[in-house]
């Protein structure tokens, strides 16, 4: 794996607000100044560096202008977490009489950084590609915990939210806790072929299995022997799901299916299934103490993020903040 991917993990659970490179004041004259923050600036290669693995993960994905659009909401974010980064960094020096980071904590940072690789060496091959040393990534994970405990101590710490408000969003919104139908499904695939002759000889594999179904043979058994599936391994027990979670054509099939039943051959663009449906649960009211975890989740979250812009609207009141030239 990458360094950038493992360093946007890392980081990511460090703060959601970090960046990937640390702040420079000097820069080439040519380069674009993409934002500032009082003295500090990010520029277009620090941008472009921060961005570049992020665009790689989702290259592999989308494409044309759907692709494009999502650069650009990318940009738009990091470009603002960046900003947002700064605002609270450089709150936290006028406070470094009171915070102070653990030097234990980057270390520990950087050493789980470090375990995500088969070794040294390849770690810090790793960050000399992406133009950063050992001492520039601490860097990076000691703001990333500054910034996390200063929102701790301004936002976090400062949320409450009552039973009251909890037993009253309940209340005001039971139909968001109907669960639906949900089936468990066991499920053998054979895959499909562009090749006329692979592609019949897969089809007379799943013809096969059928067969031995007929015979009484364990779909469990059968699954783990010949599937290509997910979960082949564990009997193609793909665990519970409702309605419109699975392939269309399978999903339609084993909502028709009672308890026991298989569906026989479905044929899709990945190949040809056969599924059985080995339990199914009915459509019921979650109790109000099945809920109330997600929504004192729900509630807070709310919270947080009304009163985490508030903060950013008052650290941005006392700097001067540019987007862009």
């Amino acid at each position: 794996m990458k360094i950038q991917i493992n360093i946007v993990l890392v980081l990511s659970a460090i703060s959601a607000s970090m960046v990937l490179c640390p702040v420079r004041s000097s820069f080439p004259a040519q380069e674009k100044v993409e934002a500032r923050v009082n003295d500090e600036i990010l520029t277009s290669s620090e941008l472009s560096r921060i961005l570049l693995p992020i665009y790689r993960q989702y290259e592999e994905l989308k494409s044309g202008m759907e692709l494009r659009n999502l650069k650009e909401k990318i940009r738009r974010n990091a470009i603002s977490n960046w900003v947002k980064k700064q605002l609270i960094l450089q709150e936290a020096k006028e406070l470094e009489d009171t915070l102070q980071i653990d030097p234990l904590e980057v270390e520990e940072e950087l050493q789980a950084a470090k375990n995500r690789y088969p070794s040294e060496e390849e770690f810090q091959e790793d960050l000399k590609r992406e133009g950063l040393s050992e001492e520039e990534f601490k860097e990076t994970i000691e703001e990333g915990l500054m910034v996390q405990v200063l929102t701790y101590r301004n936002v976090t710490s400062k949320i409450i939210v009552p039973p009251g408000e909890i037993i009253d969003y309940y209340s005001r919104n039971e139909e968001e806790f109907q669960e639906p139908v949900r089936v468990r499904v066991n499920h053998i695939m054979i895959p499909a072929s562009e090749d006329p002759e692979e592609d019949k000889a897969a089809y007379s594999a799943a013809q096969s299995i059928i067969e031995k179904l007929q015979q009484g043979d364990d779909f469990g058994s059968l699954a783990r022997e010949y599937s290509r599936g997910p979960h082949a391994d564990q009997g193609g027990d793909l665990g519970y799901f409702k309605e419109g979670q699975m392939l269309p054509k399978l999903d339609e099939a084993v909502f028709k299916l009672s308890v026991g039943e298989h569906s026989g051959i479905i044929k899709t663009e990945l190949g040809y299934h056969i599924l059985k449906l080995t339990g199914k649960k009915k459509a019921k009211q979650k109790s109000f103490e099945e809920a109330y975890p997600g929504i004192d989740e729900k509630l807070f979250q709310e919270k947080f993020q009304e009163a985490y812009e508030a903060w950013m609207k008052e650290l941005e009141e006392k700097a001067y903040v540019v987007i862009g030239d």
